[in-house]
């Protein structure tokens, strides 16, 4: 069985308004042959859903948990379903709370480094 690598959604794979994607889409394609891939979002589901399938990126992401799933917000570590995860990957403090207090090892999205050089190293 894969563990998982789960994203942030807004500002760490995707940009909402305009949507836009901030991965390389062959990158991603890549991890979802290594990793079941997830996302934890406090956006609403049908604008995730939406966003994804206009990006066409729906069918690569197995586990999508929205603030619709959910009463609890981040940092709670009960947004992590029972699975093996691989690592968490957000743009905010409240992202590396949430993994911390999981115990998931988190990589964070900054200037310094962009989603796609922190990508390149977790498929290494």
């Amino acid at each position: 069985m894969k563990k998982t690598l789960f994203f942030d959604f807004s500002g760490t794979l995707v940009r909402m308004r305009p949507p836009e994607l901030l991965v390389d889409v062959n990158i991603l394609e890549n991890l979802s042959d290594k990793f079941e891939l997830g996302i934890i979002t406090g956006a609403r589901k049908a604008e995730t859903l939406n966003i994804l399938n206009k990006l066409k990126i729906k069918d690569l992401f197995q586990i999508v948990i929205t603030a619709d799933d959910s009463r609890l917000r981040k940092p709670n570590p009960g947004l992590f379903p029972k699975i093996k995860i691989a690592a968490y990957i957000g743009d905010m403090r409240k992202d590396e709370f949430l993994a911390k207090n999981a115990k998931v090892p988190f990589f964070r999205i900054n200037k310094k480094y962009n989603i796609n050089q922190i990508l390149k190293k977790i498929l290494l």
